[in-house]
């Protein structure tokens, strides 16, 4: 087996880096990296099953396994590109995919990765706690983009999960909104979906405050809405329903508040070292759901050029249930400042 994708290769070794192979057969495991990587990998690596080699190219590589007379090779080939593809060929490797395998693997957690991904959990909380703290009228999108990420290096995050999305009052109807230079106004709405890696590991959370002191009637019933179908799936999720079935919990509850028409997106999706991983939770999701998969809880209302609702929680199966990682308050918060 061999792969050269980043999300694949820490997966395998828990080692990060922007360039590597990982080459597994049934005698041993190396993982193949360049010069730079070389001292940290050893290190981080001393005592496992896998070897560090040296190797500038993917050339390199390919002549190590063509020397070693293997003739059919696993790769990932969804993470493929092109000239990769090519060049496996050119060596007349004969190709399986061990796409598959990977995705089953990565969709059931260890022990130890679920307390990665608790711990990314609780950074992300600890600096949301401390972001509504510091947040005021005339601060723009991007500027509490930046705040609320370098909050979360600062309570422990080795880095961002994805690009923060901070959006104000009508802006928040765009679920991926990209923050602006646009500024916070007494009386207005604010979306913050977020996460941080801790470990290699993500967490994802989304919260939907009224940033004011007299929140608009209409938000707090869609509010309100949006809240119990986070809660009737949160609550009802259990081991052996598909994706399809946990997101018909949230979707069915909008529906009988006549607003599942603004829920345009999936309830959910697997978090792992990658933010968007197995299992799907949604409509088209066919897995069915066991104890060790972690996925995020996200059902939402989009109202265009009024305002969106986002309540999300990152979540893991355990005992046959969902259980969230999350501690903080999903109702309404309302910063009366």
């Amino acid at each position: 087996m061999l792969t050269a994708s980043s999300d694949l290769r820490e997966y395998l070794t828990g080692f990060p880096s922007s360039f590597g192979f990982v080459y597994t057969d049934a005698q041993e495991s190396v993982f193949f990296t360049d010069p730079r990587y070389a001292e940290g990998a050893k290190a981080a690596l001393k005592g496992e099953f896998i070897s560090v080699e040296i190797a500038k190219s993917e050339e390199t590589v390919l002549d190590y396994i063509k020397s070693k007379k293997i003739r059919r090779l696993a790769v990932p080939l969804a993470r493929l590109t092109m000239p990769q593809y090519e060049k496996l060929r050119a060596k007349r490797f004969k190709l399986t995919d061990s796409m598959p395998a990977f995705e089953q693997a990565m969709a059931v957690k260890s022990e130890e990765e679920l307390s990665l991904i608790r711990r990314a959990c609780e950074i992300a909380e600890e600096a949301y706690g401390l972001f509504l703290q510091e947040l005021r009228e005339g601060m723009t999108e991007n500027e509490c983009a930046g705040l609320l990420e370098y909050l979360m290096r600062r309570c422990g995050a080795q880095d961002r999960s994805f690009e923060t999305i901070i959006a104000f009052g009508k802006n928040s109807s765009v679920p991926h909104h990209a923050p602006c230079g646009d500024r916070l106004m007494p009386e207005m709405p604010v979306l913050m979906d977020f996460g941080c890696r801790y470990g290699g590991y993500c967490s994802d959370m989304t919260r939907t405050v009224w940033f004011g002191s007299h929140p608009d009637e209409h938000f707090v019933a869609m509010y309100d809405a949006v809240y119990g179908a986070h809660m009737k799936a949160a609550e009802n999720i259990r081991e052996g329903m598909t994706g399809k079935e946990a997101d018909a919990l949230a979707r069915d509850h909008l529906r009988e508040k006549g607003i599942d028409k603004f829920f345009t997106h999936s309830l959910g999706h697997g978090i792992g070292i990658n933010i968007h991983e197995k299992p799907v939770v949604g409509p088209s999701g066919k897995q069915k759901l066991c104890d060790g998969m972690v996925f995020s809880i996200e059902p939402g209302a989009y109202f265009e050029g009024q305002f969106g609702i986002r309540i999300e929680d990152s979540a893991y199966m355990e005992n046959g249930r969902a259980v969230s990682f999350m501690k903080t308050d999903k109702k309404l918060t309302v910063l009366n400042r």
